[in-house]
């Protein structure tokens, strides 16, 4: 009944959501920037994509915001870094690849290499749609073998990603964007090769996970 009869707390959230919202929207004009480095090559379709910053109440019943940039979703083929604030949780990067974005002649042992040194997780799920760091779902490179390592790979998708907790709030945006480089060196060093440049844009507002 005490919750029930105190606003406060549910007004919180929402100024709370609000916060997340314009941190997302600052760090997607950080990122375009980046992305405004000619060294910074992606496909053409790409290219036609603009960020976007969508919300929910529901990944495993908590709130949760997102934003998607650059990102490609399309049924056989996904190009994203995806940037998520999860209730009670994190702030997390992850780069996500499928179909022919993800080609089969990567160099598994320089990649898994490239992971460990920057600390990043590896997913291990059978499903790419699971955003949590539970060991079922991302654990460290640092663990993982080169033979464990390529049998992870030979799925039609790959995943990488790292988080910070909430306390450290006021951290986030520095380490997001360090992160955030790095998968752009990932993808160039790994997954892309000759394509066109991905132009900048500006975010829009979605409501979907």
């Amino acid at each position: 009944m005490d919750l029930v009869n105190n606003t406060s707390w549910i007004i919180a959230k929402h100024d709370i959501i609000k916060k997340v919202y314009v941190l997302f929207g600052e760090l997607s004009e950080l990122m375009q920037r980046e992305l405004e480095n000619p060294g910074n090559i992606f496909p053409e379709k790409v290219n036609a994509k603009s960020a976007k910053i969508s919300r929910g109440e529901n990944y495993k019943l908590l709130p949760y915001v997102m934003l998607d940039y650059p990102a490609v979703f399309d049924k056989e083929n996904v190009l994203a870094i995806r940037t998520m604030f999860w209730w009670g949780h994190f702030f997390s990067i992850t780069l996500q690849v499928k179909g022919k974005f993800k080609p089969l002649a990567v160099d598994t042992t320089a990649l898994l290499a490239a992971l460990q040194k920057d600390h990043l997780y590896v997913c291990v799920n059978d499903t790419e749609w699971e955003h949590h760091f539970e060991p079922d779902n991302y654990i460290e490179a640092q663990s993982i073998s080169i033979t464990e390592f390529k049998t992870i790979y030979t799925r039609n998708f790959f995943k990488t990603g790292t988080k910070i907790p909430l306390t450290d709030w006021d951290n986030a945006v520095g380490f997001l964007m360090k992160n955030f480089r790095t998968m752009l060196q990932l993808l160039h060093a790994n997954f892309l090769n000759g394509e066109k440049d991905l132009s900048p844009v500006f975010p829009i507002i979605g409501s979907d996970l």
